[in-house]
């Protein structure tokens, strides 16, 4: 096999109906994916652009006011996030997520008629609560229908609309800014969330119409046939993925409570995203604080760099993740790039030069996003429940703590130096590296006492067969018997 064979998309080996059936559900999961991340990330940028560019002036935004409007949206968002992605595992994700997200259009859309803090407070509130589960949502539905070995790649084009979405938003704003200011009496600004808004509803529709359900669904999927749906689930059944509980009683929660790889990832997105923290709107403060040399459009254009780069680090973390089979290489790879910019960003007074590679540096954090979900998703394969939590909780406590902690850290009236906030990154970055590590330990761990391999022959090892009662009998006096033969074999 040629090295350049292993980067492909469809995997070597991979059979016409499964390149057909995978080309489906790259169509129809990747797509709505895709675009629903794209308009979140619009709306997110476009608050960040719309703040420096009007918006702080006309609602009355003072001080911290950002920064307290970030924590309103979060506290919705982070409060529901675990709730309504356990609910994915009862509920069809086709049904929810398109729900969600009409809601949060129209949301983004009254958004630009605010006219005072408070209003866009109670907005921003309820925005959280209908996004929290699009991201980790779509995330959970690609660990559902995808072997493990095929969820980074699809994972990073999943993420990369992401960026897109900030990109677009800073030349989005710098075109309304300019052609539409003052239409019909209203600012520019203001005619950015109305149109993100029109452009968020048509893509809920879309995903209500093509977006499958899951995979035990009796109807899982619009646009698979009964025969593909049948491939699938066998893929699935043979990679060890397992399809949610039929009832979901206090045992599935305690086996969830008591695995050592929630608390593992839930700690490395809480540091992932301290370490982040640089992407975005520090970038933006920088250049206003420096309006005598950046005009509008510079504010709006320059940190699409940190976009830019961000999506050329996630195409190739994730693939070289799927190729090896090793995530936490380029992830070592990109967090030590990251402390290196955390490193010029807290020493300060550094060259101009210097300093924008400090910040666009910091956009190769965001192939860190796909590569630790992906990599959740794989050691949590083995229970879906337990992969919905997982997934939801990294999300939800790392969202959390980022609103909490960036009001201390990254002061708004503190711009643009944040001694403190570029301190903090440094250090999380550095424990970053930690975890990755050990995780990384822990899951070789656990794989060789899950799958050992005997003459070739991959076996489930008597360790590791969890269930109890009947289930443990049979498991104990099926691993006899398999060393009985084993023993006869060698005999003969």
């Amino acid at each position: 096999m040629k090295w350049y064979q292993k980067w492909a998309w469809y995997e070597p080996g991979c059979s016409k109906e499964e390149r057909k059936l995978l080309f489906k559900l790259d169509i129809t999961i990747l797509t709505f994916g895709c675009l629903t991340f794209f308009t979140k990330f619009l709306d997110l940028q476009a608050f960040q652009n719309a703040y420096v560019t009007g918006m702080k002036d006309d609602v009355g935004m003072q001080g911290n006011d950002l920064q307290y409007t970030t924590g309103v949206f979060q506290a919705g968002y982070c409060s529901m996030m675990i709730p309504t992605n356990i609910l994915l595992t009862r509920v069809s994700p086709n049904i929810l997520i398109p729900i969600c997200e009409i809601l949060w259009g129209i949301l983004t859309l009254c958004t630009g008629f605010a006219r005072t803090v408070n209003q866009v407070y109670l907005i921003r509130f309820f925005s959280g609560v209908f996004e929290c589960v699009a991201y980790p949502g779509v995330i959970y539905c690609i660990g559902c229908w995808y072997k493990r070995s095929e969820i980074s790649r699809r994972l990073s084009l999943f993420y990369v609309a992401g960026p897109l979405g900030t990109m677009f938003a800073g030349y989005f704003q710098s075109a309304c800014y300019t052609n539409l200011n003052g239409k019909s009496g209203l600012a520019g600004w203001r005619w950015l969330f109305i149109i993100c808004g029109i452009i968020t509803i048509p893509v809920a529709i879309f995903g209500a119409l093509t977006f499958p359900a899951r995979p035990d669904s009796p109807k899982a999927s619009p646009v698979l046939t009964q025969d593909e749906c049948i491939l699938a689930r066998r893929r699935l059944e043979e990679d060890g993925n397992e399809p949610p509980r039929v009832r979901l009683t206090s045992q599935v929660f305690r086996n969830v409570l008591s695995s050592w790889r929630p608390y593992a990832f839930v700690l490395l997105y809480i540091v992932f995203n301290q370490a982040m923290i640089t992407n975005g709107q520090p970038f933006n403060l920088y250049l206003e604080a420096h309006s005598d040399i950046y005009s509008e459009s510079d504010i709006n254009t320059y940190p699409t760099g940190q976009s830019a780069l961000s999506i050329i680090s996630a195409l190739v973390g994730c693939y070289w993740a799927d190729v090896t089979g090793k995530r936490w290489l380029p992830s070592l790879v990109i967090c030590v790039c990251m402390t290196i910019g955390a490193i010029c960003m807290a020493i300060w007074d550094i060259p101009i030069g210097l300093k924008f590679f400090a910040f666009y540096v910091a956009g190769l954090g965001g192939a860190l996003n796909p590569l630790f979900m992906s990599w959740a998703s794989e050691v949590t394969v083995h229970s879906a429940e337990e992969r919905a939590a997982t997934i939801a909780s990294m999300n939800a406590f790392g969202q959390a703590l980022l609103a909490g902690l960036n009001i201390v850290t990254f002061s708004t009236p503190k711009a643009p130096r944040f001694e403190f906030g570029w301190y903090w990154v440094l250090a999380n970055n550095i424990v970053q590296i930690i975890v990755v590590v050990a995780i990384m330990v822990m899951y070789e761990r656990q794989k060789r006492r899950e799958v050992p391999v005997v003459e070739g022959l991959r076996v489930k090892a008597p360790e590791a067969v969890e269930e109890q009662g009947e289930d443990s009998v049979k498991g104990t006096f099926t691993a006899q018997l398999w060393l009985v033969n084993l023993f006869l074999h060698t005999r003969l």
